[in-house]
């Protein structure tokens, strides 16, 4: 092998081995990132069922949740100092979907259990006066559905919406609901 063909081979070596030790640095670090999620989760988690709840949604520090007989549903979140705050609602009253509204001084949520023909919900359009969001909640492809939805709002939606819809897999409008 010339010197030359061995110089290319060792640069090639070295390149291989610095994109190896890079990978693998990205992946630890962000398992230790998971690692106090999975801690926050799973202390949220006992919570809610120390307090004797049922959880719909459970995702990162924010749950949507009800009591045994569904007369009440909740949203609460899990603080940054370990704490919980959460808001109920009454559902005593048979809807095609309860929704309730939450949020702290830096999150806001809207979380939505469907109680009538779940699996028909395909999409959620959220609206105010001059925007509308629409949120794929179940493929319309897929056989499988979900009963709940958590909607996080970005800042420009924060207390700029009015109404709450529920639509099919045509997007034709199922229920509406005044916020």
């Amino acid at each position: 092998m010339s010197k030359r063909g061995f110089a290319l081979f060792l640069t090639g070596m070295i390149i291989i081995i610095a994109i190896s030790v890079a990978a693998s640095v990205q992946y630890y670090n962000g398992e230790q990132r998971k690692q106090p999620l999975a801690q926050a989760q799973q202390k949220l988690h006992e919570h809610m069922t120390a307090q004797g709840w049922y959880t719909y949604v459970e995702g990162s520090t924010v749950v949507l949740f009800t009591n045994e007989d569904e007369t009440i549903l909740g949203l609460g979140i899990m603080n940054s100092d370990g704490g919980f705050s959460a808001s109920t609602w009454d559902t005593i009253e048979e809807k095609p979907f309860d929704s309730i509204h939450f949020g702290n001084t830096t999150d806001e949520y809207i979380g939505i259990r469907f109680n009538e023909k779940p699996e028909d919900v395909a999409y959620v359009r959220l609206s105010g006066s001059d925007w509308s969001e629409t949120y794929t909640v179940n493929d319309p492809r897929d056989e499988g559905y979900v009963m709940s939805y958590l909607i996080t709002l970005d800042e420009s939606q924060r207390g700029r919406f009015e109404t709450l819809e529920t639509l099919d897999g045509d997007r034709n409008v199922m229920h509406a609901e005044e916020l």
